[in-house]
């Protein structure tokens, strides 16, 4: 999973990508303090899948923020589906863990399984 926070003029400023391989389809889910936010994604390049900004995913990105500026951190669960049946997985993104290159890349976060 990486995930991206940018401020160079380009939108959009935040994304999610999640690496998934044979997957027909994948949903994120992030929950805090109560509120829970879920969307598909939508297949970006070979095995990439990018939650959208549109419809439901700008909640999922909002809790995210949400969960980054008052915990430090935020868990995503990722759950892929294809024929053979469904995987989940749940992920944390740590503020701390992240790499940060200001101005232009304010916050750049990779985690893996």
């Amino acid at each position: 999973m990486h995930y991206f926070v940018r401020d160079d003029g380009l939108l959009p400023h935040t994304v999610l990508k999640v690496d998934v391989k044979r997957a027909d389809r994948v949903r994120v889910a992030v929950v805090f303090r109560g509120k829970h936010a879920s969307a598909p994604t939508r297949l970006d390049d070979g095995i990439t899948w990018e939650l959208q900004h549109k419809q439901r995913g700008g909640k999922v990105y909002k809790l995210i923020r949400r969960s980054l500026h008052r915990r430090g951190s935020a868990s995503v669960r990722i759950r892929s589906r294809n024929a053979a049946g469904t995987d989940r997985v749940k992920l944390k993104v740590r503020e701390s863990e992240c790499s940060m290159d200001p101005p232009f890349y304010p916050l750049d976060c990779t985690v893996h399984r």
